[in-house]
């Protein structure tokens, strides 16, 4: 009873934690994964030099996001990897992002594009095997382009939203698909969240998440392999990385994010949702329910 009672008094005095995380982080399921501070030893090590690489390290292991060559930037893939705690324990490759190439996309996409409506691949997501397991796509349409003008515009729309309402935070989900380019099935979503400061800046980004569809079940290692796409757009990755994410053409230009233009948006496959700052709160609790 004793013990009890001094436990009881314990938690009445000792008054709740308040944690503030600036730091860049990454969580896979439960599994939370800090990213490393390199020495001064590793970047000055000239046998990274051309495969430059990123680590977030984990409780019992870590994620290694990796650039197969720097020397041709546009052309190689990012690899990602899990590596298991101890010495002369080698990374366990999980798979590639890859730019989409001409075989990856329909004849008439390739030949004929100015005429060509239907979909279009951006980026895939590789096995070890090979094969692609998942992609990111765009849907090309007849004129669809013809109301971007009305982007000029866009200045107007956010000072409206800015000063008349209370929607200051955007809400964008992007459509992630199996490894078939015809088919349309869904099986997670890239789920962005952005708060506007000031109409004349862009927004800032404060959080990415990967959500399996539900009813799709997707393996730890399938959802290392997609965290190299929002490691990638995150901006913490920018240094290591600056050659093939930075050159014009390059990964950042091939990658779809969303841009805030709705025309361009839907043909990324990204819908938005305007969202007050409780609703935004509302609904992230509700996703961390799960």
């Amino acid at each position: 009873d004793l013990y009890f009672a001094m436990a009881e008094l314990k938690h009445s005095v000792v008054s709740p934690e308040v944690t503030f995380n600036l730091e860049p982080n990454i969580f896979v399921g439960n599994d939370k994964f800090f990213k490393e501070v390199k020495s001064c030893g590793d970047w000055c090590d000239l046998s990274t030099c051309c495969c430059p690489y990123v680590k977030f390290s984990g409780k019992d292991k870590s994620i290694v996001l990796t650039h197969k060559c720097c020397c041709l930037p546009c052309c190689c893939p990012f690899e990602a990897s899990s590596l298991e705690p101890g010495a002369g324990k080698k990374p366990k490759v999980v798979g590639t992002l890859q730019p989409a190439g001409c075989f990856d996309q329909n004849c008439t996409a390739v030949f004929c594009p100015c005429c060509y409506t239907g979909p279009k691949m951006q980026a895939k997501f590789v096995g070890t095997d090979g094969d692609i397991k998942y992609m990111l796509k765009s849907h090309i349409k007849c004129c669809q382009y013809l109301c971007v003008c009305l982007a000029f515009c866009s200045p107007c729309f956010r000072c409206v939203r800015f000063c008349c309402t209370d929607t200051q935070y955007t809400k964008y989900e992007q459509n992630v698909y199996g490894n078939d380019l015809n088919d349309e099935t869904v099986y997670a979503k890239v789920i962005y969240t952005d708060r506007m400061i000031c109409p004349c800046i862009p927004d800032e980004r404060v959080q990415i998440r990967i959500e399996p569809l539900e009813g799709k079940t997707i393996s730890e290692e399938d959802l290392i392999l997609l965290s190299s796409f929002p490691t990638l757009i995150s901006g913490y990755t920018t240094c290591e990385f600056a050659l093939p994410l930075g050159l014009p053409g390059g990964y950042l230009s091939a990658l779809p994010t969303p841009c805030g233009i709705a025309q361009v948006d839907d043909a990324n496959n990204i819908q938005s949702q305007h969202l007050t700052i409780q609703e935004s709160l509302q609904s992230r609790r509700a996703e961390d329910m799960f």
